[in-house]
């Protein structure tokens, strides 16, 4: 599983996320913050992770660049 560590600064920025990973239905993904996990393809799932705490995008393969280019400006700048 690969795991790349996103962030978002307000709930709207979690919208952005949801928003931004609808446009990828068929990849395979998952949101985990803390000890919660979630469908990031679900908007209620999204919305309930708690932002004060560190944010995965779990993928079951490596991105292609796509989306890689679409999650790019979620990624924190010390992980680039």
């Amino acid at each position: 599983m690969i795991s790349i560590p996103i962030s978002a600064i307000n709930k709207n920025g979690l919208i952005d996320i949801f928003e931004t990973l609808a446009h990828f239905p068929h990849v395979n993904m998952m949101i985990r913050s803390g000890e919660y996990t979630v469908d990031a393809h679900s908007l209620i799932g999204v919305f309930s992770l708690d932002i004060n705490k560190p944010i995965e995008l779990l993928l079951d393969r490596e991105p292609n660049e796509e989306l890689k280019s679409a999650i790019e400006r979620f990624v924190p700048a010390s992980v680039h």
